[in-house]
């Protein structure tokens, strides 16, 4: 039962986002963008002071750095950075939000700097979080309420900028696509003659596994229109960028890449013609929208799969065979465009695969085996997890319906939305589809292998930096499907192909009966859209470092339950 002690809590750093930029990258952003040894300068989070430093040692007399931390020992660390030096540093050991209202009053900047903290919605302090979002509602923004707090600090920062000011932040590479930053991403061409984006094949900070990108923005533009012009910059990492930093390696980007209502920032790393080919196929009224054919959710969410997932022999012996669902909860184990009776019992051979479907049975009626199975999970905490302390009864699972079809939530290669023909359901580790009435599920999820489906995965997902692609369901609803042309497939040639590992010779075919003939899109078109999605694909993986193999899942991350071998208490 050793699986199921309590996980640790967060740690301090997590909590409070303290991750740190590698000095030599700090000195890389200060140089970028202080211009003037009289320059005024804000840091809205200060650290352990490197920013700080580096701006100091390049700024005079005239001078001035606002640098701002809550942490009093780190604000501690930073002053001592700074011994030494003539600069005038104003110290601000408070809430960035707290100060923000007199700083708009008192001073504006010629320069923001910083790397602000990566601090997750549910550890966002709730006074922090709403003071935030007061500042930014006066200033016309509609603040997301699962956003992470580097968007507010970057939001906020930029308003305490002079005309002609400059930006230059570490901020995460969710920048680029995930929904709460939208509101930024439109914003920041508004705001800034020149935005660029500075992303890296490698991460900048490994052990976190957080991929990161560099925003620099200059020309700060208080009153006047239009938009400004967006660039990116791909380097390997953060030592080549200082090293070999060359404005030549601009890539500039026409307004529609930064303003497109559902492609996000990924898209900026396409070329022109793979962007034209995938934006035209955006507003085609012959391409569907998954959305519009079915509906997405979520896998059933459990609460505790080490414990509600449980192995065939287990289930036997808890007596529990009639209180069990087939579920199918590693993605590794969807290999084509079906999921069969025998695909299921390969599968059981060797994972959890029975899913404890108790609801609406009286406890009274339990065999006594799985009565014990339930005491054992209270006396090791399951029933006061989050998930499970809110339900009526804490080991009675809701939502628990046996989908039409599979679709990836976590995606390695390429997207597959697999037809269920073994009557199974799925963890929250893979999505359910419930095709709409009259749509043939298996022509559906045929449909979905081609170069345009699979690009599109990629630009209205999100990546992280171990290089996975996550869709959630409202992304997975508007990835465009060329379903009205899919009757002319051959889907046993599709599922043998991808069954023998020959994915290029599938996409070959979707391709060519979806695309092609189908769509009518031209031989280079469609080569296009299949370097978009090899490009995409490419760079994330790039980001995915190495492990040493485990016992645990690639995709779920979760060790085998001794439950399954023992079947009694600890």
């Amino acid at each position: 039962m050793s699986n199921f002690v309590k996980n640790k809590g967060p740690s301090d750093d997590k909590v409070r986002g303290g991750y740190y930029t590698p000095e030599p990258l700090a000195k890389f952003l200060c140089h970028w963008a202080i211009r003037s040894p009289s320059d005024k300068l804000i840091e809205p989070s200060c650290g352990d002071g490197n920013f700080v430093a580096s701006a100091a040692s390049l700024l005079g007399e005239d001078g001035l750095i606002t640098a701002v931390e809550v942490v009093p020992q780190e604000i501690e660390k930073a002053k001592a950075s700074t011994n030494g030096t003539h600069v005038l540093v104003d110290w601000r050991c408070a809430s960035f939000f707290d100060i923000v209202p007199k700083l708009l009053d008192k001073q504006m900047y010629d320069v923001a700097i910083g790397n602000p903290p990566f601090i997750r919605f549910q550890y966002f302090d709730k006074r922090d979080r709403q003071q935030a979002f007061s500042l930014l509602g006066a200033y016309g923004y509609r603040p997301n309420g699962l956003s992470n707090a580097w968007v507010a600090f970057v939001q906020l920062v930029a308003e305490l900028l002079t005309d002609g000011g400059r930006l230059a932040m570490v901020v995460p590479a969710e920048l680029l696509q995930v929904k709460y930053a939208a509101e930024l991403r439109y914003r920041l061409p508004m705001l800034f003659d020149d935005v660029y984006i500075v992303a890296f094949d490698e991460l900048v900070f490994p052990h976190i596994q957080q991929e990161v990108v560099l925003l620099l923005a200059e020309g700060r533009r208080r009153f006047s229109g239009g938009l400004g012009k967006l660039h990116t910059i791909q380097a390997v990492n953060g030592d080549e960028l200082v090293s070999e930093f060359d404005t030549s390696h601009l890539v500039p980007h026409l307004p529609e890449r930064h303003t497109h209502r559902e492609m996000k920032w990924t898209s900026l790393f396409l070329e022109e013609n793979q962007f034209r080919v995938l934006n035209e196929c955006a507003d085609n009224p012959m391409l569907d929208r998954l959305g519009s054919l079915a509906d997405v959710d979520v896998g059933v969410i459990t609460g505790k799969n080490d414990f509600f997932v449980i192995d065939k022999e287990l289930a036997g012996r808890l007596r529990a065979d009639d209180q069990t669902l087939d579920v199918v909860g590693r993605t590794s184990a969807l290999k084509s465009v079906r999921f069969t009776q025998a695909d299921l019992v390969a599968f059981q051979e060797s994972n959890r695969s029975k899913l404890l479907n108790l609801r609406g049975v009286d406890r009274a009626s339990f065999a006594p085996p799985l009565m014990d199975y339930i005491k054992t999970g209270e006396e090791y905490g399951v029933h006061a997890g989050y998930k499970c302390r809110i339900r009526s009864r804490w080991f009675d699972v809701p939502s628990v319906y046996v989908p039409d079809a599979f679709l990836f939530r976590q995606i390695h290669k390429a997207p597959l939305l697999v037809a269920n023909h073994c009557g199974a359901t799925t963890t929250d580790t893979i999505h359910r589809v419930r095709t709409h009435t009259g749509v043939s599920t298996e022509a559906l999820c045929a449909c979905v292998v081609n170069s345009l489906t699979f690009a599109w995965s990629e630009v209205c997902g999100r990546s992280y930096g171990g290089g996975v692609l996550e869709l959630e369901p409202s992304e997975a609803e508007s990835l465009i499907v060329p379903y009205r042309f899919a009757s002319g497939l051959d889907v046993d040639y599709i599922d043998g192909q991808l069954r023998a590992g020959n994915l290029d010779a599938a996409l070959d075919h979707g391709d060519d009966i979806l695309l092609r003939q189908g769509a009518g899109l031209s031989r280079k078109d469609v080569g296009h859209a299949r370097s978009a999605w090899i490009r995409l694909q490419q760079r994330r993986l790039k980001r995915r470092r190495p492990t040493r193999a485990t016992a645990r899942d690639p995709v779920v991350g979760a060790k085998r339950s001794p439950m399954n071998d023992t079947g009694t208490r600890a």
